[in-house]
């Protein structure tokens, strides 16, 4: 598997512990907005700070499948 991979993959856990804060600390009208703007795949439109979150939302989702699909 690809170093950075690795190194993303080590952090995972506390990348989506930093993530569940941070979404549970968004206003309820706000998550909607990205929800929205992410399945309709507008993330040019997001600021950069929501498409980091969202980028690393991303992350740890394709761990979880991954992980999920190997257990």
């Amino acid at each position: 598997m690809d170093e950075e991979v690795l190194r993303l993959k080590a952090h995972v856990d506390q990348t989506r512990s930093e993530m569940r804060g941070i979404v549970t600390r968004m206003d309820p009208d706000e998550t909607a907005e990205v929800i929205k703007t992410c399945a309709r795949g507008e993330l040019a439109d997001l600021d950069e700070r929501l498409q980091l979150l969202v980028g690393l939302l991303a992350v740890v989702a394709i761990f979880d499948l991954v992980e999920r699909k190997e257990g």
